[in-house]
């Protein structure tokens, strides 16, 4: 019966070593966040084209002949321009070619890259003032992505409609982390002009509204460590896992009925 015991205690111990119990200080996302704060305030914040875009531009005005040629339906098969987007036939998308530019109806090529909304949006509005005579522009990236991977519920790459998502955001999409991840180590890799930078933020604390990467850009990778435990865990296949428990099952019985 003694030996039972000691083998009982042994797989306890075993099994215990595969998890951990996590505090709140490592689970509670924003602890310094005072209940009573009223501070509001974001980073200041503008999406910025890229080359490889695809944009979405609208034009209205008062000339319906000239914005039937502005904002032309495309025919399936046909691409005049190679300028682009091909995922769908009905709509034109304006790609950023790689020296930066989109070309555009009877302007022609028009610097985008390094542009904000806004800043592409009054450029082509007082373009098109020789044409038209109120032009009003409006402005959509189409192929907006973010990708979130590691601990989290549903890891992939999600497509943003709006133009702003922050990291809170795209976590939530994500499904938000699993109980097992590194809330305070979070990866953020961001690539711009050609130079790749990683970022490190801790969701626990609430310095992440000041973080360069509260607001995501297109084509950032979120990348979510798990903690010791989950990596312990991963050493060890399922069967091994339910093999623990089953014995553990069988031994607790025995000793409850020989006792």
């Amino acid at each position: 019966m003694k030996k039972l015991h000691i083998y009982l205690a042994i797989i306890t111990l075993i099994a215990l070593s595969t998890t951990s119990c996590a505090s709140r200080k490592k689970m509670v996302y924003f602890q310094n966040i005072e209940s009573d704060t009223t501070d509001l305030s974001y980073p200041d914040f503008q999406l910025i084209y890229k080359v490889g875009d695809f944009l979405d531009i609208n034009v209205l005005g008062a000339d319906p002949e000239l914005l039937e040629y502005f904002n032309m339906k495309k025919v399936a098969g046909e691409n005049p321009t190679g300028n682009y987007l091909s995922d769908n036939p009905q709509t034109l998308g304006y790609k950023i070619l790689d020296d930066g530019t989109i070309n555009f109806p009877l302007i022609g090529k028009i610097k985008a890259a390094g542009k904000s909304q806004l800043q592409l949006t009054q450029e082509l509005t007082r373009l098109l003032k020789v044409y038209i005579e109120t032009p009003v522009v409006s402005i959509r990236l189409r192929n907006f992505k973010v990708t979130v991977l590691g601990d989290v519920v549903t890891p992939g790459t999600f497509n943003i409609t709006n133009d702003k998502i922050t990291l809170i955001q795209a976590i939530g999409v994500a499904g938000d982390l699993q109980i097992t991840a590194k809330r305070n180590n979070i990866l953020v890799i961001r690539e711009r002009d050609g130079v790749r930078k990683n970022f490190r933020v801790d969701l626990t604390n609430d310095d992440i509204f000041n973080s360069p990467v509260f607001f995501l850009e297109q084509n950032d990778i979120v990348y979510v460590e798990p903690n010791q435990a989950r990596i312990n865990a991963s050493k060890y296949s399922p069967v091994y896992s339910v093999l623990i428990s089953v014995t553990s099952l069988i031994l607790t019985t025995i000793v409850l009925i020989t006792n």
